[in-house]
């Protein structure tokens, strides 16, 4: 579990001044959205297709796109090509650490480079007419990051942070949310990559039975 010592939580939770009326995500039917904003978060770490190569964060233009649609920032914010680097070291990091959601080993580096990002952009609690964790003072890609940091705190809160995982295909690493009962998901959807993953090892059991 991650801990970020400088984030705040209260017993009745998180109400987020966010549009939630969010652009369709593109891999609607590999499995049902994650519950609440943590689909936001799920959608950020899809933005790049690791098999094809596409990537919503291609340009410094698209990224401000991306994250202005998403009430992550204001429209017009100036961004500049070390935000979309930025952006993108913060995505991949994110995935790293959702792997241990997926049962795999991970050495731990991804867990302490996400604490000093929330360490480097602390978020204060704001209780009014909504309850919620703002970035405190910071602006740009640091406050897009804040806000999807208060995201995974909230998910982790309530519970629902051990269910979002990366694909166990290693070619995949598609951010999916679990909603099976006992947490036992591994593939991004069955048909495809659950499948590829099962022809890979029946081929592995028939060249080892065939030594």
């Amino acid at each position: 579990m991650i801990v970020m010592t400088n984030l705040s939580t209260t017993k009745e939770g998180y109400s987020y001044p966010m549009n939630l009326l969010l652009p369709a995500s593109p891999d609607v039917g590999r499995r049902p959205p994650a519950p609440g904003r943590l689909e936001l978060l799920r959608t950020f770490m899809n933005t790049v297709d690791l098999e094809a190569g596409d990537d919503d964060f291609s340009s410094v233009e698209a990224l401000g796109q991306w994250l202005s649609l998403r009430d992550l920032l204001p429209p017009g914010t100036k961004l500049t090509e070390a935000d979309r680097r930025e952006a993108i070291a913060f995505r991949e990091t994110v995935r790293e650490v959702l792997e241990a959601n997926a049962g795999h080993v991970t050495d731990g580096d991804a867990v302490t480079r996400l604490n000093a990002l929330a360490e480097r952009v602390p978020l204060t609690l704001r209780i009014g007419a909504t309850t919620s964790l703002e970035p405190e003072g910071a602006t740009g890609m640091d406050a897009a990051i804040g806000r999807l940091l208060a995201i995974i705190h909230e998910s982790i809160t309530l519970g629902s942070w051990r269910r979002l995982k990366v694909c166990r295909n290693d070619t995949c690493r598609w951010a999916f949310y679990d909603s099976s009962r006992n947490r036992s998901g591994a593939w991004c959807t069955m048909a495809i990559c659950g499948n590829r993953m099962k022809g890979r090892a029946f081929r592995r059991r028939h060249r080892a039975a065939g030594d």
